[in-house]
């Protein structure tokens, strides 16, 4: 058996520690913790049914195909809801970890717009795609085809692969012929186009919004923009390192630059963590430092103060000791401290 990483902090300092139902496992050295091999920190689920349905969904399978498939695969049953939060939580650490990915494309870019439904009504989806390597640049959701939204998806794109493009080929867009201006200047010789021609057509970037409408006809439109903006960038990470391109050999984009990526698929986006958890670190306690002089013990203060005189409430009693129900008296003269001074000495007569 293959020894596996801990989980938590990715030490190989593993050995193993029992079994449990069948299940083996492991004990980290590093970190103090037991873990089982395949499953995440707090979650039960192994990663490979996590992996299955992340790469189901963004397949095109609806959340419940998804369910029925993986009760029939692994015998074990899972909430639409329960999907639906593994889908967002991978999705967020997909989209995170391929932003450090610096693509490798020619001097040809393409760019298109298409209509996406999100919370009820139209949105425009814009993208920017590579001719060389199908690689998809860039994409923006806006609520205007205007000349800003146009620039700022070229400039996206410009800052992921660092440099501009000698050609760039639109459709008739009127907002592409200012806003490709305003980013790249005159360097970049800006194309208008359409589909289904010889020379310098869109069929590419076409294609790609065939795919990207088969994904979202099935999930029938995005209750709002964040979860839009969430799931159509996840799903451009799955069209560019997982998805096989029939035109590229059957391979991802990424991988026909022919450059290390981030990960290779689903299952290495759920089970390798992006941070490791902190291991368990005890620190002693230093002893406390105890001085060795000697300190005298501080004179305990007395609830009644010395020389005091009291007396019970209808003043029929004094005393210089007190008694339940006492009262002190507070002189406010010396006239009346003298004849309470004789009182007192007259009634121990």
């Amino acid at each position: 058996m293959k020894t596996p990483y801990c989980k938590y902090c990715n030490s190989t300092n593993v050995v193993k520690f029992g079994t449990f139902n069948g299940i083996q496992r492991w004990w980290c050295k590093d970190c103090k913790r037991k873990f089982v091999a395949g499953k995440l920190p707090k979650m039960k689920t192994p990663t490979r049914q996590i992996a299955d349905a992340m790469s189901m969904y963004y397949g095109g399978m609806p959340l419940d195909s998804i369910q029925r498939h993986l009760y029939q695969e692994y015998d074990r049953y899972y909430s639409e809801s329960g999907i639906y939060n593994w889908i967002v939580r991978f999705s967020k650490e997909a989209v995170e970890r391929a932003k450090s990915f610096k693509p490798i494309v020619g001097d040809t870019w393409i760019a298109d717009g298409t209509v996406l439904k999100v919370g009820g009504r139209k949105i425009w989806f814009f993208d920017v795609i590579d001719e060389k390597t199908r690689y998809l640049l860039a994409s923006r959701l806006a609520t205007s085809r205007t000349t800003k939204e146009a620039a700022l998806v070229m400039n996206e794109a410009r800052r992921k692969v660092g440099k501009s493009p000698k050609r760039i080929i639109t459709d008739r867009l009127a907002a592409y012929i200012d806003g490709i201006e305003l980013v790249f200047g005159a360097d970049t010789k800006h194309i208008q186009s359409k589909p289904f021609t010889d020379v310098n057509s869109t069929n590419i970037i076409e294609r790609f919004q065939g795919t990207l409408k088969d994904r979202t006809k099935i999930i029938r439109g995005f209750k709002n923009m964040r979860t839009a903006e969430l799931l159509t960038d996840a799903w451009l990470v799955h069209y560019n390192f997982f998805k096989e391109h029939e035109a590229l050999g059957n391979i991802p984009p990424a991988q026909k630059m022919g450059i290390p990526t981030p990960f290779k698929n689903w299952a290495e986006v759920v089970s390798q963590p992006k941070v490791a958890i902190s291991p368990k670190i005890e620190i002693a306690k230093e002893p406390k430092e105890v001085s060795r002089l000697h300190h005298p013990p501080e004179k305990r203060k007395h609830r009644y103060p010395e020389g005091a005189i009291y007396t019970n409430k209808p003043r029929t009693v004094l005393s210089r000791h007190p008694f339940r129900g006492a009262r002190r008296l507070k002189p406010k003269g010396l006239k009346q401290r003298a004849y309470t001074e004789i009182t007192v000495s007259t009634m121990r007569k």
